[in-house]
């Protein structure tokens, strides 16, 4: 009888996870994918396009420390975990696309500089200082990749947000811990697949 396949290690984490979740398990999961963003991520100001990925995987790191902290929280700090992975998944999808999309992503900083001052102007008009605004870009909105991430963005949302979703019903919503393991085995799934987008890894070494 043939044996079936042994499965990548990201792809068994995530499905051994789902079979058997417990906080050491999850813990661990993360662990593994956090050492090897840690071994990957070294400063590189070559080209525009190694300082988004650069950019991106220490912010991806930063989200699967948070993951950790929050493990045994309310669903919904996992949920905006989650949500900035799924956010983070299409910007690394787009830097990857060549220097000059990756240039595009740096340049976005400028926007949202330019949106933040003119708020603090029309706010603040006397106390604001003026500023030379910098060259802006249009600004490029995140999309999703298909249905089934449309959804975990979704329900992300409804639970970050102060919606009568979740504050009519907290028992079945934040405070409810299969909601927070699905969001965790994401985390996971998420984490591994966007590191993978920047640095393929050979696992059979």
């Amino acid at each position: 009888m043939e044996q079936p396949e042994e499965l990548r290690y990201p792809v068994q984490a995530v499905v051994d996870l789902a079979k058997n979740f417990s906080r050491e398990h999850f813990e661990y999961a993360i662990t593994q994918c956090r050492n090897v963003i840690s071994q990957v991520l070294a400063e590189d100001n070559s080209s525009e396009q190694q300082i988004a990925r650069v950019r991106v995987l220490k912010y991806v790191n930063l989200q699967l420390a948070r993951a950790v902290r929050w493990i045994d929280q309310e669903a919904d700090l996992m949920a905006l975990v989650l949500r900035s992975l799924i956010e983070l998944r299409f910007w690394a999808h787009f830097v990857s696309q060549g220097n000059d999309k990756a240039k595009h992503f740096l340049e976005e900083a400028n926007t949202d500089s330019k949106d933040i001052y003119e708020r603090l102007l029309k706010a603040f008009p006397e106390e604001t200082t003026p500023y030379n605004v910098p060259p802006v870009v249009k600004r490029v909105n995140p999309t999703r990749i298909d249905d089934e991430e449309e959804l975990l963005w979704k329900i992300c949302s409804k639970f970050i947000h102060p919606t009568s979703f979740v504050l009519d019903t907290p028992e079945t919503t934040i405070l409810n811990e299969d909601y927070r393991k699905v969001f965790a085995v994401k985390v996971l799934y998420y984490g591994w697949g966007i590191l993978e987008m920047f640095h393929p890894i050979n696992w059979t070494d």
